[in-house]
């Protein structure tokens, strides 16, 4: 640890609010307030890059906070959103460098703005295509019923367009969000009350559902509705035909992890893109 991370302690003092000094991009010295905001303790936080602590798809946005900082001094403060690996927590950074290689980032939780943009159906949390909650909002949904102690047994389907790329190549992006939204409102359709549909990725969605059926009718479920979402979309010039994916499991414990959960969602994607699609797979959790 160099010496300027020890002039800088004071600052920590001073901050009003959580409040890292990072030195090339490891973090030296944190105040109580930011163990507090990221809810992970001192030891697992000293020490440690900034990048691990964040979601995997956030490092590029972390590191060019943290150059940018350090190379455009005549910008006061520089901020990004982001994840927290743990819990998918939404975060805020803002980015300030003291001198040389040190910065100091200040982390301010998002969670608030997030609860009431979902209140209110707003950006933060929800796609704005398709108007479905967005990849981390179902995520954060996963894994607050999956810890919770309470939770009752669910079930996961996660559908995927097979042929996006031909149709935004054939029919262009416009006709790519139609079909999103015509397949989105589908599923929707076809959920009950307490089921959460979101977008899962740029092709997919994910619905988080109340597990009161065995694997047969659970399959049932998946196979119809794979049927039902694949009937053509109409367009302004002509139709859209594809077909849909489908992978279906049950969370019936608490000792799977929402990491797990998405390994094997990713398997099964890849695995309905190597084999040309239009196939139903299930989950083993």
């Amino acid at each position: 640890m160099s010496a300027d991370i020890e002039r800088y302690e004071h600052v920590l003092d001073l901050a009003p609010l959580g409040c890292l000094l990072v030195e090339g991009g490891i973090i030296r010295k944190v105040n109580p307030e930011a163990v507090e905001t990221m809810g992970i303790p001192v030891d697992r936080l000293v020490g440690v890059p900034l990048v691990e602590l964040l979601v995997p798809e956030y490092e590029e946005t972390c590191n060019d906070l943290l150059e940018r900082a350090r190379t455009e001094p005549e910008l006061r403060s520089k901020r990004r959103a982001v994840r927290l690996a743990r819990g998918l927590a939404p975060m805020e950074l803002l980015a300030r460098a003291l001198r040389d290689d040190v910065v100091m980032v200040g982390v301010r939780s998002m969670a608030t703005e997030h609860y009431y943009s979902a209140q209110a159906g707003g950006a933060l949390t929800h796609d704005t295509i398709t108007g479905f909650p967005d990849h981390y909002h179902v995520l954060s949904q996963l894994h607050d019923r999956m810890a919770s102690p309470n939770g009752k047994p669910m079930a996961l389907l996660c559908l995927w367009i097979d042929e996006l790329p031909g149709i935004a190549q054939t029919h262009g992006m416009r006709a790519v969000n139609r079909v999103m939204r015509e397949t989105g409102q589908r599923i929707q359709d076809r959920l009950r009350a307490p089921d959460l549909l979101g977008r899962f990725d740029q092709t997919g969605f994910l619905a988080l559902m109340s597990n009161e059926s065995g694997p047969e009718q659970l399959a049932e479920v998946a196979e119809r509705l794979r049927s039902e979402v694949a009937f053509p979309v109409e367009l302004d010039k002509g139709l859209a035909s594809f077909t849909a994916s489908v992978v279906i499991g049950s969370i019936t414990g608490r000792q799977v992890s929402i990491e797990r959960v998405l390994a094997l969602l990713e398997a099964a994607a890849n695995r309905a893109a190597n084999s040309g699609g239009n196939r139903t797979d299930f989950l083993t959790l």
